[in-house]
């Protein structure tokens, strides 16, 4: 088997076991079985655990990378929906990262660095779009309104704390569950939206249904 399709492999499938059973009831050596590749073979590739979170890592920073830098080109209601849908299925399919996000973070500092290096990224195109949209007449900040900035900050805590939120309230964690936190996040959105912008989220729900 070739390095790069063994690496694949174990990646692919260390992401389906953390997602079933967690990180910490999962070793190296049960990844290296389950992958049925010699645990010599696996840490030739994986010295340790922390070093396939970093790949998995390196896996979702790489589909943020190619599919969310241009959001801001398109300043509309039905992109919003699209991003936020998005998001949701990022933290569903890596469902472990971000319910032990804390954790794994404090575990690690180089992740720590990366993962902040990222969220730097992700919140300047976040700004970006929401300018955007400020520009097209979709949403306006009016005076007692929370600015912009701390809405952002407001949305990323709900994303990166709402699996947490699940589980110390012993809510089913599934596909359903997970979509209430953005829904969460839309809420707020929906106090600065315009009369415009209104219209064409009625249209487009409409279009929907």
């Amino acid at each position: 088997m070739a390095s790069k399709e063994t690496q694949s492999r174990i990646i692919s499938r260390s992401i389906e076991l953390y997602n079933q059973h967690g990180t910490r009831n999962i070793s190296t050596n049960r990844i290296a079985d389950e992958c049925a590749i010699s645990r010599g073979n696996l840490h030739y590739h994986f010295r340790t655990k922390e070093e396939i979170i970093q790949a998995i890592f390196s896996q979702i920073d790489k589909e943020m990378e190619e599919g969310w830098h241009d959001d801001y080109l398109h300043p509309t209601i039905e992109h919003m929906h699209l991003m936020f849908s998005r998001s949701m299925k990022m933290i569903w399919d890596y469902r472990f990262f971000y319910r032990k996000l804390t954790t794994l973070l404090h575990n690690d500092p180089h992740l720590k660095i990366r993962f902040m290096d990222n969220r730097r990224k992700r919140v300047k195109e976040i700004a970006a779009f929401f300018e955007a949209m400020l520009d097209a007449g979709m949403i306006e900040v009016k005076k007692g309104q929370v600015e912009f900035d701390s809405f952002i900050l407001i949305s990323w805590l709900i994303s990166d704390q709402w699996l947490p939120y699940l589980d110390m309230n012993d809510i089913e964690l599934n596909e359903e569950s997970v979509k209430k936190g953005f829904d969460l996040i839309f809420q707020i959105l929906e106090l600065y939206f315009t009369v415009k912008a209104e219209q064409v989220n009625a249209t487009t729900a409409t279009g929907q249904s």
